[in-house]
């Protein structure tokens, strides 16, 4: 495969067979940038415990791609290890108290991120990948930031340029997880070796891109490369149409998507009589987690219209998407959260579906679904017009313009890859 190819190093800390949205980005990666010259070689870790696990994922991998996975001493690797030593079944009550007190610990202890324990076995992998796979291009992606520590590191020893991609602001949102000033200081100043000594860099979106050159880490070198979709990927049979009027969201339920607005409304909705909690399900696919979701259901009184199908392999989830009547994005409206765009926006997009984006109004996602015209963005404070855009949705007033697929053809991710590729042809000249 390697004959005339040149060779870069991709160093993902998240990589199949984990699932969510971070894996898929890169997998995707993976699998297209062989057709346009470029022979990945990915460093990743061995297996770790993982809320969301998904091999299907490991598919959209060429066979002829090598994958190196190394050891780790971080809490996700000895938690699994430690699991497997003592044959430990822990249960959820348990499970939880565990997974909140690391969260506040682990700011504390670890630095940069709670993955640092990776550093030494990546560090010296990559080293000898370097030099025995003979590569070209170092290509790291974060969260984690150690991931780019691993690159930082490996420039330094092996001249080779680098590429860091940004799925996140690289320390969260306004640095919420800096336990002291002594901790914020030095994220600062990590944050600025990585900008300064990443040869180019790549975002998500283009708030993330503003906030660097905002904080004056670099002016330049910039290039925003969204997630996308895979057309690959919905090469199956949609279901049939259901009885009922069907809300999907797709995706983790947590604090940053505060899903209380939506059961609010969609309660008031169902409590005023002109909708039968049984003629309108909200089914939800993906994990929860920060947040008490049997608590709400029952709160609001919505055990016989919410349906929760858990974690699903991504193709048995985008048969859920396009089954829908009509798809939700929820996002709090936390202190910089106007920079999210999760990577379902872009299927939502294709699958032509109408959108109801509970989100900040002036954020990424709201000026996406206001540009392609799919739907309704309401802000999570305004519970009443949320009730009104459901009821809209359900009685079809809702005219949506057609979306032609050539309209989104620059999200797909065999193009959004070329545009990679041809960075990396640059970077080497």
């Amino acid at each position: 495969m390697s004959v005339g190819k040149k060779k870069v190093l991709v160093i993902s800390y998240y990589f199949p067979p984990l699932g969510m949205a971070g894996v898929q980005r890169m997998a995707k990666f993976v699998k297209y940038l062989p057709t346009f010259g470029w022979e990945p070689v990915v460093l990743t870790v061995k297996d770790i415990e993982y809320f969301a696990k998904d091999p299907s994922l490991l598919d959209d991998i060429p066979k002829d791609i090598k994958v190196f996975k190394t050891g780790s001493f971080d809490p996700l690797r000895v938690s699994l290890l430690l699991k497997k030593l003592f044959k430990e079944k822990r249960n959820s009550k348990r499970k939880a108290t565990y997974t909140k007190g690391f969260s506040l610990l682990a700011p504390w202890i670890f630095f940069p991120d709670s993955k640092i324990g990776w550093l030494p076995f990546a560090l010296a992998k990559g080293l000898s990948i370097v030099k025995k796979e003979k590569i070209d291009l170092i290509f790291s992606s974060s969260p984690p930031p150690t991931a780019h520590l691993v690159a930082h590191y490996l420039k330094i020893l092996t001249g080779k340029k680098w590429v860091a991609d940004f799925r996140d602001l690289l320390f969260g949102y306004g640095y919420k997880h800096c336990p002291t000033f002594f901790h914020r200081v030095l994220k600062e100043k990590t944050q600025r070796v990585i900008f300064k000594n990443s040869d180019r860099i790549i975002t998500e979106n283009d708030k993330i891109a503003d906030r660097v050159k905002g904080r004056n880490f670099r002016v330049c070198d910039i290039d925003v490369i969204p997630n996308g979709y895979d057309q690959e990927d919905f090469s199956f049979q949609p279901e049939e149409k259901k009885e009922y009027f069907k809300i999907v969201y797709c995706g983790s339920l947590s604090p940053d998507s505060k899903p209380e607005p939506f059961f609010g409304a969609l309660s008031d909705l169902i409590k005023e009589g002109k909708s039968k909690g049984s003629k309108i399900k909200f089914v939800h696919v993906g994990n929860f987690f920060g947040i008490d979701l049997d608590h709400l259901v029952k709160k609001y009184r919505l055990a016989e219209s919410v349906l929760r199908v858990g974690y699903l392999p991504h193709k048995r989830a985008l048969k859920e998407m396009t089954s829908a009547d009509l798809l939700l994005i929820l996002v709090s409206e936390e202190k910089d959260s106007e920079n999210i765009i999760p990577g379902k926006i872009f299927e939502y997009l294709y699958s032509k579906k109408p959108i109801l984006a509970v989100v900040p109004p002036s954020g990424a996602i709201g000026e996406m679904v206001r540009r392609f015209k799919r739907g309704r963005v309401i802000s999570p404070k305004n519970t009443n017009e949320i009730k009104e855009a459901i009821r809209s949705f359900l009685l079809r007033k809702e005219e949506l313009p057609l979306l032609e697929e050539k309209d989104i053809m620059i999200f797909q991710r065999r193009y959004l890859t070329s545009r990679l590729a041809q960075i990396f042809d640059n970077l080497l000249g």
